[in-house]
């Protein structure tokens, strides 16, 4: 199982929820590195961040799709923002993924998840990230493997995840200015692949036609008032860190769309 997400935390804690399962788990914390390990080594699964940098989860999904030699492998996607209660919906389409999981549920779903792509089993679109106690049994029973994690276990993993989150994107309390503003950056691209992710089929359609920003109004309105929220008025003053963010994620989208369709770029 290769982890492919910035936080070395966040992997020391997928890595503590698996400890009990037979999977060799390999880290990454770079879009390009990952890439590269997958072609090397084609992993079973691999679990991507939607937000890693210098490639996003969504263009390593479309490699490995495009690429013959890596049809065996199996992808799940993160969404990036640990929120229990923000996302009720699910996502509309996985960009070529086959599953995807919310970091609150990696400590009780995620080996589940796994079983059930390495045996061959189609995820359903949509899955909403739950397991449900005969799934997680019978994935388990196929796999002979040992019983999942505790209760209390469970929880303190969720609670790091929760917390490296945290540590990595709340900027209100920081005192270092250049900490401040790297973590202003590292939210704001969170927040945009994490809108994408939700949100696909708007998202292509408002990039062909040019209207990215009034089909997606809603969402980006949603989007600021959480950077607002977590970035004090210091931060933000003189800076487009989120506007920015929006303009990376539409050009490198947009050249993904037109190569796969021969088209000309187009700006969203």
């Amino acid at each position: 199982v290769l982890v492919a997400n910035e936080s070395p935390a966040f992997c020391s804690a997928v890595e503590r929820t698996l400890a009990s399962e037979p999977f060799r788990v390999v880290c990454s914390h770079d879009g390009l590195e990952a890439m590269g390990l997958i072609e090397k080594t084609l992993p079973g699964v691999v679990l991507l961040d939607v937000a890693l940098p210098t490639m996003y989860g969504f263009e390593i999904c479309d490699r490995i799709r495009g690429n013959p030699a890596l049809s065996s492998v199996k992808t799940i996607l993160i969404a990036s923002i640990y929120d229990k209660t923000r996302y009720k919906r699910e996502p509309q389409s996985l960009y070529g993924a086959d599953d995807y999981i919310e970091k609150h549920h990696i400590p009780d779903s995620l080996a589940a998840k796994i079983y059930r792509l390495v045996f061959g089993q189609q995820a359903v679109e949509g899955d909403t990230g739950e397991c449900t106690e005969p799934e997680t049994e019978v994935c388990r029973d196929m796999a002979g493997a040992a019983p999942a994690a505790d209760a209390a276990t469970q929880e303190e993993v969720r609670e790091e995840i929760r917390l490296d989150e945290e540590s990595k994107t709340s900027v209100q309390d920081d005192p270092d200015l250049v900490a401040a503003h790297e973590k202003a950056r590292r939210l704001a691209r969170i927040i945009v692949t994490d809108i994408a992710l939700y949100n696909q089929k708007k998202v292509e359609e408002g990039i062909r036609s040019g209207t990215f920003r009034e089909l997606l109004r809603e969402e980006i309105r949603e989007g600021g008032l959480l950077f607002e929220r977590r970035v004090p008025v210091s931060v933000r003053e003189g800076t487009s860190y989120l506007e920015d963010a929006f303009e990376e994620f539409i050009a490198r989208k947009s050249f993904e769309l037109s190569a796969q369709e021969g088209e000309r770029p187009v700006n969203g």
